[in-house]
Parts: structure tokens; sequence; C-alpha cells
């Protein structure tokens, strides 16, 4: 099983490290990770690079490096770090909401999505309920890159993530953080094929007090096989878009 969607690194509860991490996916079930570090909000490039290298030691050619950009990184050598660190990522990320100058700078917004065509790789965005980061704003920048794969991280607002699936046809969406009633709705709603699995771990450790990383996502991936039907739950667990 695949998750699409877990951190490393220094976050709000303190530090989350490669082997910790990557010990609690495992012991969830899960064989193969798409992951992004934290640290990257602390601008800590150095230390994201590190923690990287770490865990692909640790878990070879099943983990999937997505390189966070942040709006500083773009315009100090941090990019330049990142790109050069022999790190092979698989991935490239935005988060409008903790970097609110990617709603306002569009030339930046513009060398982050390149940065991904020239990797190949997907563009993963976080989505939320705040103006700033929902789904609808992603619409026009998915619409204008069709090359490139966009995906959805949270699916929010439900109503605008498929909206958003039905008018652009290089758009995925992960189910960190998302209501099994969402998901049932988004595969009733024809979008099965276009959701892949993500916790969010182990950022569940700020939010859902008394749940271990391994309880919160055995608890996921036991809801979504109860709810869905067998070949949903298959598909959708066993889909990497990093790879």
């Amino acid at each position: 099983m695949v998750d699409n969607h877990v951190h490393i690194g220094w976050f709000s509860d303190g530090y989350h490290s490669p082997f910790d991490v990557w010990r609690a996916v495992r012991k969830a079930g899960i064989s193969e990770i798409a992951v992004s570090s934290t640290s990257t909000c602390a601008e800590k490039y150095k230390l994201v690079v590190r923690e990287m290298r770490e865990l692909i030691r640790l878990g070879g050619q099943k983990i999937h490096p997505v390189l966070w950009l942040t709006p500083r990184m773009m315009r100090t050598w941090g990019l330049r770090y990142m790109l050069h660190s022999k790190v092979q990522w698989h991935g490239v990320k935005m988060h409008w909401f903790a970097h609110r100058e990617w709603q306002c700078n569009r030339k930046i917004t513009q060398q982050a999505i390149d940065i991904a065509r020239r990797l190949k790789v997907p563009m993963l965005v976080h989505t939320g309920d705040d103006k700033c980061c929902e789904a609808s704003i992603f619409e026009p920048l998915c619409l204008e890159n069709p090359d490139v794969i966009f995906i959805l991280a949270h699916g929010r607002p439900l109503i605008q993530t498929m909206q958003v699936l039905s008018h652009c046809a290089n758009t995925l969406v992960d189910t960190a953080f998302m209501p099994i009633e969402d998901v049932l709705t988004l595969a009733d709603k024809g979008f099965a094929n276009r959701i892949i699995f993500g916790s969010d771990a182990p950022i569940n450790q700020l939010y859902c007090n008394g749940l271990s990383t391994i309880q919160y996502i055995k608890r996921q991936i036991d809801e979504l096989k109860e709810q869905l039907t067998i070949g949903d739950f298959e598909a959708i667990m066993h889909r990497c878009a990093y790879n």
C-alpha cells in the first residue's frame, strides 16, 4: 500500500525523524511513501537534504521525495542547492496557506510549476477552506499547464474539488485528512480513478490526541476498506502518483 502524503522534519509539535516516521508507516502496513519535509518551512535546506538522504537509506526505492518549495527558496541559493543535492525529486509542492506570497506573485508561481515540468514530476498543492487555498484557486493553473499533473491535497472544499477534477484531466486528489464521507462522494461521482491515499502522517499527532501514527493510519485504511468497494479500495491504496 502507498501513502502519497507523509512528512518528516520539524513541526509545531517537535521533530519527526526519518527513522521514526518510516518505522511508523511500515508498522501501519504502508510499504511506499511520497514524503516532504516540514523543516522546509524553517528554510533549513541542508537539513531537508540530510533527512531525505537518511530516509532513502532506510527505504530505498520505496521513498518518493517531494521538493517543498517556498518563495524565499525561489529567490535564494536554496533552490539551486535543492536541485543539485543529488536527491532525485519525484514531486514538487506549494503550500499557499503556509506561504501566502504564492497567490499574489504569479511570476514565482509559474517558475515553481516550470520546475515540476522540467523534472517531469507532479505538482502537489495544499487545498483548504481558506480563501487563499480553495481548490478552485488552482483551476486556472491546471488549465494553463495541461502537461503537468496537479495533486489537490485534502480535496477542499469538496464541491470545488469535484469541479476542478471535472474540468481538468491533469488533476488528482489525495485523501489526507479527508472525511470518509468525502471519499465516498468522490467515488460515487465517478472519480475513484483520480483518488490517491494520503495520511498526512505524522501531523495527525497534533490533531488526533490519544492515537499514535500507527493507529491513525490503520484506522484510515480500515475505514476505507469497510466503506469502499473492494475494487476502489485496492486501486486507491495501491496508486502512487510519484513514480
